[in-house]
């Protein structure tokens, strides 16, 4: 028996008109009320769990930045979330020194775990950083979000525009695969956004995501 579903926005399912797969199967439509049932709860379940994702990832980046960055909620979940650290040399030896920079990686889907050989590149490619939240997918990402605990810097070829009111550093590449770069920088905190999901309205809606951490902050 197949019942398609399409999950809209977010929480909101949505059962085609011309689904017949209950059709002349049921009696009295208790069995189809249960499953509607769990459908609902199942989505509930899934926006909470989102809040309660965002919340816990925002309080760990606090305990090593000291900073508590706000983290927009997606349709596209949270794959994991990363520490990085300065360098520094100890008699003549480099050590890891002072967390400087969290990255919170969206993904378009959570399919694919990577493997051991893939998670020990992505470890010797940058040693000083660690997961403190969720794993690493080969799915494709949607968005990167960066944390500073000071300011983000200055993006190259910029564009300075405004979003309610505050100064946004705005380039949006097309070459190749589309994708909109944003530094939103405060006093005490900086964010560096790279939105990368290929929608018609990608420019709206990064600048939408950089709209809600503003009002947030």
């Amino acid at each position: 028996m197949e019942l398609m579903l399409h999950r809209l926005n977010r929480g909101r399912v949505f059962i085609p008109k011309k689904c017949n797969c209950f059709h002349g199967s049921l009696k009295g439509g208790g069995f189809l009320k249960k499953y509607l049932l769990l459908v609902v709860l199942f989505v509930l379940a899934g926006c909470g769990q989102a809040y309660i994702n965002t919340a816990e990832i925002s309080g760990e980046i606090d305990e090593y930045l000291g900073v508590t960055p706000y983290l927009p909620e997606l349709d596209y979940p949270i794959g994991h979330a990363h520490i990085e650290y300065n360098t520094t040399f100890e008699d003549g030896e480099p050590a890891r020194g002072e967390p400087w920079k969290a990255t919170i990686e969206y993904k378009v889907s959570q399919d694919e775990q990577v493997d051991d050989q893939f998670r020990e590149a992505w470890e010797d490619e940058v040693p000083d950083r660690e997961i403190i939240y969720g794993e690493l997918y080969m799915d494709q990402s949607a968005v990167l979000l960066s944390v500073y605990k000071d300011e983000a810097g200055t993006l190259q070829n910029a564009e300075v525009i405004e979003i309610v009111g505050h100064e946004v550093q705005y380039q949006h590449i097309q070459r190749g695969t589309e994708a909109v770069i944003m530094l939103i920088n405060f006093e005490d905190i900086g964010y560096e956004i790279q939105y990368l999901v290929e929608e018609e309205d990608i420019e709206e809606e990064a600048k939408a995501f950089a709209e809600e951490i503003i009002n947030n902050h």
